[in-house]
């Protein structure tokens, strides 16, 4: 009697294992979602809240060149963001994601996706007959690992699409 009693707390524990497994894989999936969707809506001009979301180790590659250095690449990018600013003091920055794919393999989350950038245009540039938004087309790859702090973005790959 002992043994069928042992044989069915067993089984109950294996049967409540396999239903928490795709649960936790959920939660994460849903955390790793959160990360990106931080990510795209802190695409302004200032970085440093979209900074907080990489670890200080990510590498990313974009428009041909590989910063390994993530320091670096993110004083690039404000660098960057400073002439746009510069010469366009009003701009506004809106970016999009679609199509968000992500697959998580225990502590470490793959996605890809396409993100839009929209910069609006200076007034004199749109009476010049230029667009009114400056619009870039990208696919992205990322890979995030789960650390003591949550999930951070590791490596970041975008390509033109347009």
């Amino acid at each position: 009697m002992r043994t069928n009693k042992i044989q069915w707390v067993f089984c109950l524990m294996a049967v409540l294992a396999l239903g928490a497994a795709p649960m936790a894989n959920a939660d994460d999936r849903d955390d790793v979602e959160a990360v990106i969707n931080q990510y795209i809506d802190s695409e302004d001009f200032d970085l440093a809240e979209q900074t907080k979301l990489m670890a200080s180790d990510r590498t990313y590659i974009s428009g041909g060149m590989r910063y390994s250095n993530n320091d670096k690449s993110m004083a690039l990018q404000t660098a960057g963001n400073a002439v746009i600013t510069a010469a366009n003091p009003d701009a506004q920055r809106i970016a999009t994601l679609e199509d968000l794919e992500i697959r998580v393999n225990g502590n470490a989350a793959f996605a890809s996706f396409y993100r839009t950038i929209n910069d609006t245009n200076s007034v004199e540039n749109v009476r010049a007959g230029q667009d009114a938004m400056i619009t870039i087309y990208q696919t992205a790859t990322m890979v995030l690992f789960k650390t003591d702090d949550g999930w951070k973005i590791v490596h970041t790959h975008l390509s033109p699409t347009k």
